[in-house]
């Protein structure tokens, strides 16, 4: 069986997995019978397939004695463009590929045991708006920058902020288009993660009738933060939930500068999950010292902090109890999860429908309000306290 490989293939155009099953196996199968020990304890292979096409093998532990070997499918300009992965003695368990729909697209086809066809996965779809949402165009005052949101499912677009024309009101800052989908492609592109849609299913159950601005980070130029931020005020925003982070400040410099230049916006900031104080080990941008951004860390039920949860008493403001959230992937299932990626968006919607109410207030009001709220548990913890029940709108 030999099924051509290429990134323009058609979305429709196989039921068969892009990789000659017989030609793989036969050649674990001769790799297996060398003589030569030496030969045996090497993990990593490069070989030309009968397509001419560079084919990287990566047996794990090595040749002898292997339990999953990862096939890796090199296009002519040396990308990868399928990813299989098998079990002794040639059992394949996963076939991932790049491929185009129709439109010109990306997605992923993917097979899954005995070469059963699972489907595809979209990786940048247009937004197509479902029959059920009547489209209402909306001035957004939160947005969420995260990994993208898969604005295509009927529980996300019930939330969207749209435009007079229903075109989503945000940006795409990775991928630089009008399309932030859901996904983070940056430790393996045929299995993407995906982070933004449960954080916005985490906004979307608290924030009622109130719609949101989606936009996708810049990893690739953390520069462009700057052009988010701008983009955000011009449509708006007044609050922007980053539930996200890293070690480097570098990274972060042009997002402060821009922060500050933009005192009218909050910026609810999670503190992260490592168990330290961020004070002695920094987490930008949450160990920024910006009157304009709350940092956010979780608590449990009764307002302990877990042991996984970051602290810092100048540096972290509030507890949230957000270890067991319900939340929505970006398939639209449903599971529990916890951490400050999910206190963050709790306190980012409770901050949003007070300045619904309140639309003359400025940061530091809202930031007022938040500290109102806050009962002292946990002080020696965090700054201000914990936010048992950020779901009411109590003090409004």
């Amino acid at each position: 069986m030999s099924v051509s490989l290429g990134w323009s293939i058609s979305l429709h155009a196989t039921e068969k997995p892009p990789l000659d099953v017989e030609w793989a196996c036969n050649l674990i199968t001769g790799l297996e019978a060398r003589d030569d020990r030496n030969e045996k304890l090497i993990r990593n292979i490069e070989v030309v397939s009968p397509e001419q096409q560079t084919v990287k093998l990566v047996f794990k532990p090595a040749v002898t004695e292997w339990k999953v070997v990862r096939f890796s499918i090199l296009d002519h300009n040396g990308s990868t463009i399928t990813e299989a992965r098998a079990t002794p003695p040639c059992n394949f368990i996963s076939i991932r590929s790049l491929v185009k729909t129709a439109d010109g697209d990306p997605a992923i086809a993917s097979f899954g045991l005995n070469l059963k066809k699972l489907g595809y996965e979209p990786q940048n779809p247009p937004l197509v708006l479902s029959e059920s949402i009547h489209h209402r165009s909306s001035k957004p005052l939160l947005a969420l920058v995260d990994t993208g949101v898969n604005y295509n499912l009927p529980k996300v677009q019930e939330h969207l902020a749209l435009d007079s024309e229903g075109q989503l009101i945000g940006y795409d800052f990775w991928d630089d288009d009008n399309r932030p989908f859901d996904k983070d492609p940056r430790k393996n592109i045929f299995f993407p993660l995906h982070h933004g849609t449960s954080v916005f299913s985490v906004l979307a159950q608290n924030l009622g009738d109130l719609k949101i601005a989606i936009y996708r980070f810049p990893a690739n130029n953390m520069c462009r933060f700057s052009d988010l931020i701008e983009h955000a005020d011009r449509v708006g925003v007044r609050i922007i939930n980053l539930s996200m982070g890293s070690n480097s400040a570098e990274d972060w410099e042009c997002f402060y500068e821009t922060a500050k230049r933009h005192a009218d916006i909050l910026f609810v900031v999670s503190a992260g999950n490592g168990g330290f104080n961020i004070e002695l080990n920094q987490v930008f941008p949450a160990s920024f010292d910006l009157e304009n951004i709350v940092v956010v860390t979780s608590a449990d039920h009764f307002g302990h902090l877990p042991r996984h949860s970051n602290y810092g008493v100048k540096s972290v403001d509030f507890m949230i109890s957000a270890e067991q959230v319900d939340v929505f992937d970006h398939r639209g299932a449903y599971s529990t999860t916890g951490g400050s990626s999910y206190a963050a968006p709790m306190l980012a919607a409770l901050a949003t429908r007070f300045l619904a109410q309140n639309e003359l207030a400025t940061t530091r009001d809202i930031v007022k309000f938040l500290e109102s709220r806050a009962i002292k548990k946990g002080s020696k913890l965090v700054k201000f306290g914990w936010i048992p029940d950020p779901s009411d709108d109590f003090k409004f």
